[in-house]
């Protein structure tokens, strides 16, 4: 067993610590420490796979000299020590002794096939023979005790195991610290990029809807206005011309109208100031059919998530709803929203049973959508095979003092 191999590990470090008295020492037990790396890393794996304890392996020294000071290097070959007599007595327990359990709890159904002494079934150390119905039971009895007692016990030893791995074989305390606010900071760092560039492509995108549309419209607007004024002027009064050029006026007013409506809608949609499941209501009942969506909503009415929150879940309701109808070729859609107080997200799951094959990769319509979630820490997980059925699920965190009732 890999764990028993600590014990010579452990008589290495000994004698290279006996050394130390000499100039020999310290460079014997940087290359001990060195060379028992593939044995820590062995040790890391072993527990993954068998408990599912996740460690993450500390940085290792540059330079072999190094490793005699390395509070990592040591603190793993404690681990090496300490796992031999931990792993021999768990493995006592879970094998040897529950055999002996077994043969106890089965003892009624075989003791008459074994003499000893004269009698059937087996005998006590002090002579007592095991060789009634009742004795054998009372057996079977103490082999159930025994089977729990193991069960007890391993189930102990393997958390002591876990514990001792976890603050010997990975990264100190103060590291894993570090780390895990490094990687915080570099993804805060990510996201607030992302909500940059969100913020500017979304302004690009007004400067030209205003541009090209409504802008030009209302530019329409005035020169038909102007020309139908000319078209009434004294002594050029034209009647018929004025009022068609006054018409097509009108149409381009309202036609500009209708698209600072759909540019306001983009922006932050006004039916969004009655909550996220009238929202949600509303982006159902524009879907004619097909696909046919149905809509579940467990959503507090008070207090409400807050606005950030409600605006993202809206739109990627709408991005998901509308994959659905154009590319996937969905008859059904379900849209479940629903605010999880436990772990304080709000969860919105939208289901289709169309072709499938979405993807969030860079340069796919929903990649832009994954990047606007993470702006607020929220996720979203994507399982489409090819032939479908699809399920995205978004998850948005909701602050404590959003959540708790007042």
């Amino acid at each position: 067993m890999p764990a028993l191999l600590g014990l010579p590990l452990t008589a290495l470090l000994a004698y290279g610590g006996a050394l130390c008295v000499t100039r020999l020492g310290p460079p014997l037990l940087s290359l001990i420490l060195t060379g028992a790396r593939p044995l820590f890393a062995l040790h890391r794996h072993l527990l993954r796979t068998f408990l599912g304890e996740r460690i993450e392996p500390p940085d290792q020294p540059e330079r072999v000299r190094d490793t005699v000071t390395d509070r990592a290097s040591w603190r793993a070959a404690a681990y090496a020590a300490l796992s031999a007599p931990l792993t021999l007595l768990l493995f006592v327990c879970q094998v040897p002794v529950r055999l002996y359990a077994l043969a106890a709890v089965a003892y009624p159904l075989w003791f008459r096939a074994v003499r000893q002494d004269g009698h059937d079934g087996i005998g006590l150390p002090g002579g007592a023979p095991l060789d009634t119905v009742p004795r054998a039971l009372a057996v079977a009895v103490c082999g159930v005790a025994l089977f729990a007692a193991a069960t007890w016990l391993g189930r102990h030893l393997t958390t002591l195991v876990r514990m001792t791995a976890g603050a010997l074989l990975g990264r100190p305390r103060e590291d894993a610290e570090s780390a895990r606010m490094a990687g915080r900071i570099h993804d805060l760092e990510e996201t607030r990029a992302l909500a940059v560039r969100d913020s500017a492509a979304t302004l690009r995108r007004i400067e030209r809807d205003l541009h090209d549309g409504a802008q030009a419209r209302l530019m329409a607007v005035a020169m038909g206005l102007t020309r139908a004024s000319g078209a009434l002027s004294p002594g050029r009064t034209d009647t018929g011309k004025a009022r068609a050029l006054v018409d097509s006026s009108l149409a381009d007013a309202r036609t500009a109208l209708e698209e600072l409506r759909d540019l306001v809608r983009g922006i932050h949609p006004p039916v969004l100031d009655n909550g996220l499941d009238a929202a949600l209501a509303s982006l159902a009942a524009s879907v004619h059919p097909p696909p046919r969506v149905r809509l579940r909503t467990a959503l507090p009415p008070h207090p409400r998530p807050p606005e950030a929150v409600e605006t993202i879940a809206y739109f990627c309701a709408a991005e998901l709803l509308t994959n659905a109808v154009r590319h996937a070729s969905a008859s059904t859609v379900g849209i479940d929203a629903e605010l999880a107080p436990d772990s304080g997200l709000l969860i919105l799951t939208v289901r289709d049973d169309g072709i499938g094959g979405a993807s969030t990769a860079k340069g796919s319509g929903l990649a832009g959508l994954a990047e606007r979630v993470r702006t607020i820490d929220g996720t979203l997980a994507l399982d489409s095979p090819p032939g479908g059925p699809t399920t995205a699920t978004v998850r948005l965190p909701v602050p404590e003092e959003d959540r708790c009732a007042s």
